[in-house]
């Protein structure tokens, strides 16, 4: 039994709002979309948010799905950092620093996209009265690019981003062309982020995260914001951004993703060391709300997802085995649940045998899947077909299409980035945690010392991981491993967590994991 629904849009009355078909928004929402990294979903949550929190209801949702607010687009500082490619050249070739400024503003004047026309509105002079000299500016200008997000990427210069040092450094993602104002194609901000504001701001413990998150990452008044702030030059008109739509009112997964954030931000890491470890369990925690709607639809007897994580061995063990198979029988769960949704909404609604029996069927079917798969750019294309069955199968084809080439991949690119599934060591994908993973699950869930027994029970109870022989039952009374096998598995991840300095043992009986950061006395 699936967790019941929020009503959704219908075409005619936000026709701006419906998609292509409306078979993954049902089933997970508006949208997951995987050229949208844990990174940049991060990203988007922090636009969302830092707009939200001006407007005085940052994680407050009063009316579910009518979320609305206005990012900052900051193409003065974008044009700078990223769009700037001759920067290093007029600081080598001209001698003296007005000759360098003057030269530099000249061609940024030219250059720069955007801004609107040539004219007194595009002039980047202002920056020299922020900076000590040219080749102060040029330093700082460096270092934020050697810090920007994923900055070593060919995406276009209007979608490269600041590490989010703080408001001034947060902006959405824009496609610009030449000199005219850009526009928000979605691309790489694909409304991952709007999802999860929606998860936290639905979660109990809203409140309680907002507080942690402003004095990091919300703050105007830090040395690393205000300098991040000095590139920028006007004030500007932000445009509204909305339709964001989450279909649960509540999950336990919301809980679940806000206690764990709130557990890295409790510990006290210094600067901004905390945020790597938020993107990693942001990405396992969309990738498990992908996975337990997913299951939901096509396992709905056996609602439990599972990841066998394999700790690295020096050869091939039968742990490796199960880590390939749960890693890729998971990675076909949402194409089974969109088959499945398909099947319940459609082919066993009595809505749909009323119009297969009616006078003219194949017009009742198009009505009725116009209404229910909100599917009207393709229905009219099939007029030639005159049955509905056939045109129902069409269908079924474009909706498995389109979703193997968006909320498809989600799993396999989420998994991957966080450092959950690799290749290591084989051909084939399968989980087996890197050491940055492995320390974000500790940060998160271990506050005070913890027996490394108990540690294995929460991997499992909470996240469905399997390491240990006692998590690992159902696989051993089936015969596809043995106990012994898991048993060296568990091994191997104490010494891994001992090697990481996050797990002490304290005699032969007693390995205890622990938080670098926590104190005893932590609550």
């Amino acid at each position: 039994m699936t967790p019941s629904r929020l009503q959704r849009p219908r075409a005619e009355d936000e026709p701006r709002f419906v998609p292509d078909f409306w078979v993954d928004e049902a089933i997970w929402g508006h949208r997951l979309h995987d050229e949208q990294t844990p990174w940049l979903a991060f990203l988007e949550f922090l636009v969302v948010l830092d707009a939200e929190e001006r407007e005085g209801r940052g994680l407050r949702e009063t009316t579910p799905n009518t979320l609305s607010y206005s990012p900052p687009q900051r193409l003065w500082l974008r044009n700078v950092l990223f769009n700037n490619p001759r920067l290093l050249t007029i600081a080598q070739e001209v001698p003296d620093d007005e000759g360098r400024w003057r030269r530099w503003s000249v061609h940024m004047t030219q250059t720069a996209d955007g801004l609107g026309e040539l004219g007194e509105g595009r002039d980047f002079t202002y920056l020299q009265d922020r900076f000590v000299s040219f080749e102060e500016f040029v330093g700082v200008v460096q270092l934020l690019r050697s810090t920007a997000i994923e900055g070593d990427s060919n995406k276009r210069w209007s979608s490269k981003f600041v590490f989010p040092y703080g408001p001034a450094a947060l902006y959405e993602d824009l496609n610009v062309k030449g000199k005219g104002a850009g526009s928000n194609d979605r691309r790489f901000f694909g409304r991952v982020g709007e999802l999860v504001y929606l998860m936290m701001a639905r979660s109990d413990r809203s409140d309680a995260l907002l507080k942690r998150l402003r004095p990091l990452l919300l703050d105007d008044d830090t040395r690393w914001n205000r300098l991040v702030a000095a590139f920028e030059r006007d004030e500007e008109k932000r445009p509204s951004r909305e339709n964001a739509y989450l279909p649960y009112a509540s999950l336990p997964d919301f809980e679940m993703f806000a206690e764990d954030w709130i557990g890295v931000l409790d510990c006290g890491m210094p600067g901004y060391d905390a945020v790597p470890h938020l993107v990693d369990l942001l990405g396992l925690h969309v990738l498990l709300y992908l996975l337990r709607r997913a299951r939901e639809w096509a396992e709905p007897a056996d609602p439990l997802v599972r990841m066998v994580l394999e700790v690295i061995a020096p050869r091939r063990t039968t742990i490796r085995e199960l880590a390939v198979d749960t890693y890729h029988a998971n990675d076909l769960l949402s194409e089974g649940a969109v088959l499945s949704y398909v099947r319940s909404v459609v082919e066993e609604n009595p809505e749909w045998q009323k119009a297969l029996a009616a006078q003219e069927p194949f017009e009742a079917a198009k009505a009725f899947l116009k209404r229910e798969l909100s599917a009207s750019r393709y229905l009219d294309k099939y007029d030639e077909l005159q049955n509905p069955i056939t045109l129902l199968e069409h269908l079924k084809g474009k909706v498995l299409k389109r979703h193997q080439g968006q909320v498809g991949n989600v799993h396999r690119q989420y998994a991957r980035a966080i450092g959950l599934a690799s290749r290591r060591g084989t051909r084939q994908i399968r989980y087996a945690p890197n050491d940055r993973f492995l320390k974000s699950l500790v940060l998160a869930r271990v506050s005070q010392r913890m027996e490394f027994k108990d540690f294995l029970r929460v991997l499992y109870d909470r996240y469905g991981m399997v390491v240990g022989h006692l998590q690992a039952q159902s696989y051993i009374n089936r015969g596809r491993c043995d106990q012994e096998a898991f048993e060296e598995n568990a091994r191997r991840l104490e010494m891994r967590l001992a090697s990481l300095g996050l797990l002490t043992r304290l005699s032969d009986a007693c390995a205890y994991v622990q938080n670098p950061y926590a104190t005893e006395d932590a609550p």
